[in-house]
Formats: C-alpha cells, structure tokens, sequence
C-alpha cells in the first residue's frame, strides 16, 4: 500500500468532518419558525390575574386539542381586564414549538 493512501484517507475524513459540521451547525443557526395562531371560541370560567391566565370551556381547537377547559397563559395582562367569567369570547392563541400564549380576546 502507498503511503499516500494513509494521507488521502485522513483528507477525506478530515473534508466529511468540516462537511458535517457545516451542514449541522448551519441547520442549528435557522431562525425559529413563526408562532403558529390558532383561533377559538369559548366561554371564560375563571381569569387568574395572579397567574396572568384565563380559564376558558372552549370549542375544538383543531390540530391542537379537543373542546374541553383550559387555562390559557395571556402574553398581556391588560387582556384580563376586558372580560368577565361566564362571557362568551373569540380568543387567538399563539403556538411555538416550546410555548402557548393567548395573544387577543374579544367578546362576542
């Protein structure tokens, strides 16, 4: 065997290494997808300003979950102030991979 192929094989590992790093690492500096926002409709049961979330027996909310009551974590408090248990409301949720916030809420 040449001695070369000891220094060949060693560039061309050496090349799939600088590759696989590139090609990884770049994948893992893409920015994150858009929130996904998913629209609903419900009645509020209960708004818990000291855990800044509303309680809502809601409707399906499709490809997320089934209708049931759920506590919706708000992104802005202020939107605790505009209703009241036992209103009917359309709300907009906001999705990521690692978070669900409810982002508006409007009375119907």
């Amino acid at each position: 065997m040449s001695p070369w192929m000891g220094y060949i094989d060693d560039l061309v590992r050496r090349e799939i290494a600088i590759f696989l790093v590139l090609t990884l690492g770049g994948l893992a500096c893409q920015p994150p997808p858009p929130p996904q926002r998913i629209s609903g409709r419900g009645v509020v049961q209960q708004v818990v300003r000291a855990d800044q979330r509303l309680v809502v027996a809601h409707e399906e909310l499709p490809g997320l979950m089934r209708a049931r009551t759920s506590g919706f974590t708000v992104r802005d408090p202020t939107l605790l102030e505009r209703v009241t248990p036992g209103e009917r409301i359309r709300f907009t949720l906001e999705k990521t991979e690692q978070t669900l916030y409810l982002v508006a809420v409007e009375k119907e």
